[in-house]
C-alpha cells in the first residue's frame, strides 16, 4: 500500500505544476499535467481504477461540454470581434475603456464559461486597441478582473461554479439569486478602484467594425438563454444532461440551418478543460482518508473557512482548491462562500485563476508583456476588498 505522505506529496506536486506553461525547454499544459498525475496515483495503487472512475463527476463534465459548445458556436457568428471593436470605438477615454471592458467581460462571463470567453475576447481586444493611440495593458487587466468577477453571478460562469452546482444540491435560481448581487456589488467596487487608477485621457480609434452575422448571434444567444431557463425551471433534472443536450441541439441547428458541420465546432472547443477536471477528480479522490483532508474538515465555517479558500486558491489555483475543499462542505452557506471566495481570489495573483493565465498567455504571444508586479498591484487589493465584501454579505 502506497504511503499517505507519498500520495499527498504527488498530488501537491501535480497541483504545483499546474502553474507552469514551461520548465526549461519542456512545455507543460494544465490538462496533461492533471491527467498524468491521475495516471500515476492509480498506477501506484493510491486509488483503485473503480474508485477513480467513481470519483469523476459526470454531471460536471457534461455541464462544461454543453457550455463550451455554446461559446464556440457563438464565436463563429463574429460576435466577439464585433463586441470588442464596438467597445473600443464607443468609450472615448482610457478610464471608460478600462471600466467598459470590465463590464463587457463580466457580462459575457456570466453567460458562459469565463475561460472560453477570455480565450476568444483577448486577441480581438488586442487587435482593436492596437488601432488606437493607447496601450492594451489596462483593458487586458480589466478583462481578467471582469471575467473572474462576472463569472461568479451564475453557476455556468466558470468551471468551479459548474462543479459546485452539480455537487451542492443548490438550484440555479437560488445560486443566481444569492451570488449575482454579490458579483454586481463587486463590479461596482472594482469600477470605483479602477476609476481612481486610470485617467480620462482621450482614446482615438481608427478601427472599423467587423462583420457580424446577427441572425446567427441571436440564435446562439437564444440557446444560451434557453439553457439557463431550463436549468431554472427543472432544478431536479441533472444539470449536465440539460446543458449537454442543449449544446448538441445547438450544433444540430448549425448543421441544419447554417450548413456548418458539427465537427467544425467540436474541433475548436477547448477539450483540455474536460481533461483537466477528470484528472483533478481522480487526484482529489486519491486524497480521501488522508490527514490533509481530515485537517481541512476541522476548519470552522465562516471567516476562517473563507481565509482558507482564499489562501488555497492562490497556492493551487481556484479550480483544484474548490474540488479539494468541496469534500469538507456541509451546508448551503458554505457552498456560496466557497464559490464566491474562490472566484474573487482569482484576481489576486496570476496563478489563482485559469482565466488569468489564459489572458497573460494570449497577450505574450502577441508581444504584450503584462508583468506579475503590474497584475498584482491592481488585482491583489481588488481581490482582497471584493472577497471581504462578499464574505460579509454571505455570512450576514
Amino acid at each position: 500500500m502506497v504511503s499517505e505522505t507519498l500520495v499527498t506529496g504527488l498530488v501537491g506536486l501535480t497541483f504545483g505544476l499546474l502553474f507552469f506553461r514551461q520548465i526549461r525547454v519542456y512545455p507543460l499544459t494544465r490538462a496533461v499535467t492533471a491527467a498524468t498525475g491521475a495516471v500515476v496515483v492509480v498506477a501506484l495503487g493510491a486509488i483503485s481504477p473503480e474508485r477513480a472512475l467513481a470519483s469523476i463527476d459526470t454531471e460536471t463534465i457534461l455541464l462544461l461540454f454543453g457550455m463550451l459548445a455554446h461559446v464556440e458556436a457563438l464565436s463563429r457568428s463574429g460576435f466577439y470581434p464585433w463586441a470588442a471593436t464596438l467597445l473600443v470605438r464607443r468609450t472615448g477615454t482610457v478610464r471608460r475603456l478600462v471600466i467598459g471592458t470590465l463590464w463587457v467581460a463580466a457580462g459575457l462571463s456570466a453567460l458562459a464559461l469565463n475561460d472560453a470567453v477570455v480565450l476568444l475576447m483577448t486577441p480581438v481586444l488586442i487587435q482593436a486597441v492596437e488601432e488606437t493611440d493607447t496601450t492594451p495593458t489596462g483593458p487586458l487587466i480589466a478583462v481578467i478582473l471582469g471575467a473572474n468577477i462576472g463569472s461568479l453571478a451564475t453557476p455556468l460562469g466558470n468551471p468551479q461554479n459548474a462543479y459546485i452546482l452539480s455537487q451542492s444540491g443548490l438550484s440555479t435560481v437560488a445560486f443566481v439569486a444569492t451570488l449575482a448581487p454579490v458579483a454586481f456589488l463587486s463590479l461596482l467596487v472594482t469600477s470605483g478602484l479602477l476609476a481612481v487608477r486610470y485617467d480620462g485621457t482621450a482614446v482615438r480609434s481608427t478601427v472599423s467594425l467587423p462583420d457580424l452575422d446577427r441572425q446567427w448571434a441571436l440564435s446562439s444567444s437564444g440557446f444560451l438563454l434557453a439553457t439557463f431557463v431550463l436549468l431554472a425551471v427543472f432544478p431536479a433534472t441533472n444539470a449536465g444532461i440539460v446543458a449537454a443536450s442543449m449544446g448538441v441541439l445547438h450544433l444540430a441547428w448549425l448543421q441544419l440551418f447554417r450548413k456548418v458541420p458539427g465537427n467544425a465546432i467540436l474541433s475548436e472547443m477547448d477539450w483540455g478543460i474536460l481533461v483537466l477536471f477528470v484528472g483533478l477528480f481522480v487526484l482529489v479522490g486519491s486524497l480521501e482518508g488522508t490527514a490533509l483532508v481530515d485537517h481541512l474538515r476541522t476548519v470552522e465555517d465562516g471567516i476562517g473557512f473563507a481565509a482558507v479558500i482564499f489562501l488555497l486558491s492562490n497556492v493551487v489555483s481556484n479550480v483544484p482548491a474548490v474540488v479539494l475543499l468541496s469534500t469538507t462542505v456541509t451546508d448551503p452557506q458554505s457552498w456560496y462562500v466557497l464559490a464566491a471566495v474562490s472566484t474573487l481570489a482569482g484576481n489576486a495573483t496570476p496563478v489563482a485563476s485559469a482565466a488569468t493565465l489564459i489572458v497573460l498567455d494570449q497577450a505574450s504571444r502577441r508581444g504584450i508583456d503584462i508583468s506579475v508586479v503590474q497584475l498584482v498591484r491592481v488585482g491583489f487589493p481588488i481581490a482582497v476588498v471584493t472577497t471581504a465584501v462578499a464574505t460579509g454579505l454571505l455570512l450576514l
